[in-house]
């Protein structure tokens, strides 16, 4: 299994500038009343009014940046082993109801979501077709038995 060679600095230094950055935009918002330029229950001058025009995308933007830095090294930890990967329920919910086929035998991380869905389409497609032949055959034999008691009646 190849591994992945894991370089950690620059999701650290993406992660702190976008704290630095974040809290540019907590200073822009909290400036008018620190600095002492918007009087205490007077309606807001424009220098306040633009400050928070501008701190609150600023912080914003920020956080998404920061959430996204977060959100990459995650995977890479993950893509380097050293993180477990993350478990699906759903998938394990439906494995369990699914038929042994040759194509579940694969393991899961050498198969594509699609071959996945598609290996699951056509076991139960597989399961369902075995099902009718069955029933239908029942059916077949209730119908001949249903057609000799109606002869032996007339």
């Amino acid at each position: 299994m190849p591994t992945t060679r894991l370089t950690l600095g620059k999701y650290l230094w993406g992660m702190v500038t976008s704290l630095i950055i974040g809290l540019a935009g907590g200073w822009l918002i909290l400036a008018p009343f620190a600095l002492g330029y918007q009087p205490y229950g007077a309606d807001w001058v424009s220098q306040t009014t633009n400050d928070f025009a501008t701190g609150i995308p600023v912080a914003v933007v920020a956080l998404v940046g920061f959430a996204f830095f977060f959100v990459s090294l995650l995977s890479a930890l993950r893509a380097a082993g050293v993180l477990a990967a993350r478990t699906r329920p759903q998938a394990q919910a439906q494995a369990a109801f699914q038929p042994q086929t040759p194509m579940s035998l694969v393991p899961a991380t050498t198969q594509s979501d699609l071959d996945r869905t598609l290996a699951t389409l056509a076991a139960a497609l597989a399961a369902d077709l075995s099902a009718r032949r069955q029933g239908g055959s029942d059916q077949a034999s209730d119908q001949t038995i249903e057609q000799s008691t109606k002869r032996r009646d007339a």
